[in-house]
């Protein structure tokens, strides 16, 4: 069978994300989760649990880089899942702070033995906060502006509720939000936001307010 460009790219990835994990020590990986789990623990609003390419989030950093300065911005993980991206923020780039949400437990808790097992423990909830909340009722710090990350987490009814409830902080503050796989990207269209998207990979960098 021939080796096409989408072969490639995958294999780049999974290599990339393979080195990263390792050359970190993070130990737990969480792969895609079937519709049956995902009912039984009620996630009907959540998207599979997958692997996030590390690269697609770099690519989102770069363009951001280039328009914002990102010294003033806080990163935060909404779905963080197993905390690699987050762990990757905190090694790769430079913001103010760092922080994840996810509203199952489990979840924080493997992202917590992540982040000890690559940091150490005393950046959890010191250097990296952590915090066990459903998006659909999470708000935004009023003061902060901030690096969203999103591997598209859950469907249009958390999303629409998750922009609604912060999206005077949004504009306020001229946050972003860096979309990977963004199959809920109209959501956004309903607000005064610009966007940067790379259609090969399905990102979108989306900018809120004056920039």
């Amino acid at each position: 069978m021939a080796f096409n460009n989408s072969n490639l790219i995958r294999n780049i990835n999974f290599l990339y994300n393979f080195f990263f994990k390792f050359m970190n020590n993070i130990k737990i990986d969480l792969l895609e989760c079937d519709e049956k789990i995902m009912k039984k623990e009620k996630m009907f609003h959540s998207r599979g649990l997958g692997t996030v390419w590390l690269l697609n989030l770099k690519r989102l950093y770069n363009i951001f880089s280039e328009i914002k300065k990102k010294k003033n911005y806080h990163f935060i993980d909404i779905g963080c899942g197993n905390g690699i991206p987050l762990i990757y923020a905190y090694r790769k780039f430079s913001f103010k702070s760092y922080s994840g949400i996810d509203f199952q437990k489990r979840y924080i808790k493997i992202t917590k033995k992540n982040i000890e097992s690559s940091l150490g423990k005393e950046f959890i909830n010191k250097k990296i906060k952590l915090f066990f909340s459903n998006a659909s009722n999470f708000i935004l710090d009023k003061n902060k502006s901030y690096f969203i990350f999103m591997f598209n987490p859950f469907d249009g009814f958390i999303m629409k509720k998750f922009i609604k409830n912060n999206i005077k902080n949004l504009i306020k503050n001229n946050s972003v939000v860096a979309y990977c796989n963004y199959l809920e990207l109209d959501q956004f269209k309903k607000y005064p936001c610009n966007f940067h998207i790379i259609k090969k990979y399905k990102l979108a960098l989306i900018h809120f307010g004056i920039f």
